[in-house]
């Protein structure tokens, strides 16, 4: 389904959500040590991303709580659920980005095209070339356009000569729809654009890598609607190439771009489906609750 046909029904059918109740309600009750099941189907046929009872901990805090969950190949994956529900904390394990944090532990299993990622084999830094990352607020680095992109394949080694990386460079900022807009200034600081535009140059500089993972922490929170619109529209071009993870406290968004919904709850997996399903006919009761606007 198309950003442009899905714009349609979500906004709609939110709306005409919040005056029916969910459909065949489960109790809406969690307790501090509940091990209850995820609503849904939580595995896909091809999965590019399989997750596995992934519990994360701050100290003695249980952050994430037993979630299983598979990420396609070349689908969108929103999440979606309260501040603190665990879902940017998930988000952070498919890369090992939890990694830098010195009281984060992490365990269940978590595999990339069937390989467990937290196998102390796994160098970090090839991984999170495969598994990209685009933060909540754009970070170009403190260099010109050019050298954003270029910097990541220069130290991974994914270009011969200089034509080679040139040729990266302007495929990448083409792919991220900003090639147009700075072809004849890319000695200029990255910082110089616009806020749009300097979150699809950091899009531009995860695709540079080859990534077969992009991960979004709230890409749009800090931009207007004119440029939340463009990243949503190249994310949905995107697809056809990578898998996309997007964390998004916005559930209009989550319902213009993603194809599966995930929603968590105090660091439970509560409920996940096609999307459609989610914002039209929820199962659990707590689903239905955060559509409707009656918990956030």
């Amino acid at each position: 389904m198309s950003i442009a046909s899905r714009k349609h029904w979500s906004g709609q059918n939110i709306l005409q959500l919040q005056k029916a109740p969910a459909t065949e309600p489960v109790s809406g009750t969690l307790s501090a040590q509940s091990d209850q099941r995820t609503v849904g189907t939580v595995t896909v046929d091809d999965p590019r991303i399989r997750c596995t009872d992934v519990n994360v901990y701050y100290g003695s805090t249980h952050a994430v709580k037993n979630i299983s969950l598979d990420i396609g190949r070349n689908e969108i994956v929103a999440m979606i659920g309260p501040s603190g529900c665990g879902k940017s904390t998930f988000l952070r394990c498919l890369n090992r980005m939890n990694d830098t944090i010195d009281n984060c532990s992490v365990t269940g299993n978590i595999e990339l095209d069937g390989q467990d990622i937290n196998d102390n084999s796994i160098d970090v830094v090839p991984l999170r070339a495969r598994v990209g990352m685009v933060f909540q607020k754009p970070n170009p680095f403190p260099k010109s356009i050019y050298e954003n992109i270029a910097f990541g394949p220069r130290i991974h080694g994914l270009a011969r000569d200089k034509a080679e990386l040139e040729e990266i460079v302007i495929t990448s900022l083409q792919k991220a729809g900003l090639w147009k807009e700075i072809k004849d200034c890319l000695d200029q600081p990255g910082t110089s654009l616009s806020g749009g535009q300097q979150q699809r140059l950091c899009i531009a500089r995860a695709i540079a890598i080859n990534p077969e993972v992009i991960l979004m922490d709230e890409p749009c929170s800090a931009l207007d609607p004119i440029a939340t619109a463009v990243i949503e529209d190249l994310m949905n071009e995107l697809c056809t190439d990578y898998s996309i993870v997007i964390v998004t406290h916005s559930m209009q968004q989550a319902a213009r771009v993603s194809h599966r919904t995930a929603y968590f709850h105090l660091g439970n997996l509560i409920e996940v489906a096609k999307t459609e399903q989610i914002f039209t006919h929820p199962i659990h009761q707590l689903t239905s609750d955060y559509i409707t606007g009656r918990i956030g």
